[in-house]
């Protein structure tokens, strides 16, 4: 227990640092310098001290071809931040194309480097970790459970603080009118839906650590919420989640349960056909898909503005390796798009960041993940699965975020 807590302060501390020092312009709540220094600097020694700990007394292995992939990242990035000009004329495309000026100081260079380092450690000890030192039934359940509660927690304050924007969804059903986003502890509906998302994937690892139903319905429950805040990728996705946790089902009951989940899939196909046949022949319904649920604003249509306007901040300059992490992302910042922080796809990030050398490391990465979850598969089907379901889920979510 105290293992997984240490863990959870590492990856928490260290991704809110990355948060606050990737993109100073951004807006006003980025750290400055002088309290990002110490503050990354101690998080990276607590880290180093968990890996440590991790290695001598619980045989979690140090990773070495994992550490080379993260280093060749790492010097990369160094290279190209050191060889990126401190003022700069860069051509982007939004609604009206421009020229923007963009002026950087070697302090914030140094936040550039520091915030991807912490990015890195973090991504090896979520790797390790979940590898090595994880044992499924036991530090799983642990994690999962703090998770649901977190989500649990996100739920019931929304119920209780924001019960207004939830009958302002119900009214606005007949009004083609979207002004209703509960926004809970996150300040943002997006990452309230992604963690709603994330406890209903925790639940249905519990369900299937525990094999007790409740935790499949509190899955259920915590995607069925994920509507409420109306983030469109985080509601597709629960769509897809709960699709092929119902495939899921039927894989591995199918022996057992042959004329019972023939049944369920008719009824379930019955069920779908006859939703889908009301929300294409009623008005109100009709009405709302289409100006709400399907309108233009902050749907995919307007993401792929933000990803052009990335693609065409490296055209003239690193447009093999990119234009470094943290720069890439002041430089979006710089664009002033509605204070947007990034192009809200992780592979474009990468490809502005790093380049080709960025996107073949993340592909291996990926490609390192599936590779542990084939050996998984041989000695834990259950939880290989689990794996398989979260892996597509995670790849969808950074098509629309990240």
């Amino acid at each position: 227990m105290l293992s997984v807590l240490f863990f959870l302060i590492c990856y928490g501390t260290s991704i809110l640092l990355f948060l606050g020092g990737v993109a100073n312009t951004a807006n006003p709540s980025d750290l400055e310098f002088p309290v990002f220094l110490p503050c990354a600097i101690a998080d990276i020694v607590l880290i180093i001290v968990f890996i440590v700990i991790e290695n001598k007394f619980f045989k979690m292995k140090i990773n070495v071809p994992l550490i080379i992939i993260l280093s060749c990242l790492f010097i990369v990035n160094l290279v190209v931040i050191a060889t990126t000009p401190l003022e700069n004329s860069v051509d982007f495309i939004y609604t009206n194309p421009s020229t923007v000026v963009v002026v950087i100081t070697n302090e914030y260079k140094v936040i550039y480097i520091l915030a991807f380092f912490l990015l890195l450690l973090n991504i090896y000890i979520s790797i390790c970790y979940a590898v090595y030192r994880l044992e499924f039934r036991k530090q799983f359940a642990w994690i999962c459970s703090l998770i649901v509660l977190a989500g649990a927690s996100f739920v019931l304050y929304s119920y209780i603080a924001e019960w207004e924007t939830y009958k302002l969804f119900f009214a606005n059903i007949t009004t083609d009118i979207k002004d209703y986003s509960p926004q809970s502890f996150t300040g943002h509906p997006n990452s309230y839906a992604a963690i709603l998302l994330g406890s209903g994937f925790a639940c249905f690892g519990l369900h299937v650590v525990t094999k007790k139903r409740l935790f499949l319905f509190l899955s259920i429950f915590f995607c069925t919420n994920i509507i409420f805040p109306f983030s469109r990728i985080c509601l597709l996705l629960a769509l897809i989640f709960l699709l092929l946790v119902f495939i899921y089902k039927m894989i591995v009951s199918w022996k057992e349960h042959f004329r019972r989940n023939i049944n369920i899939i008719v009824v379930v196909t019955f069920l779908l056909t006859l939703l889908i046949l009301v929300a294409c022949n009623d008005t109100t319904i009709r009405n709302y898909i289409e100006h709400v649920v399907l309108s233009d604003n902050y749907t995919f249509k307007s993401r792929s503005l933000l990803w052009e306007c990335a693609l065409s901040i490296v055209k003239e300059f690193h447009s093999y390796i990119g234009v470094g992490h943290g720069y890439f992302n002041t430089v979006f910042a710089y664009c002033n798009i509605e204070h947007v922080k990034m192009p809200h796809n992780l592979y474009i990030q990468t490809y502005c960041s790093l380049g080709f050398l960025g996107v073949a490391f993340l592909a291996i990465l990926i490609c390192f993940i599936i590779y542990k979850i084939i050996k998984l598969f041989k000695n834990n089907r259950d939880a290989a699965f689990v794996s398989v379901i979260g892996l597509i889920v995670v790849m969808l979510y950074y098509l629309g975020e990240g």
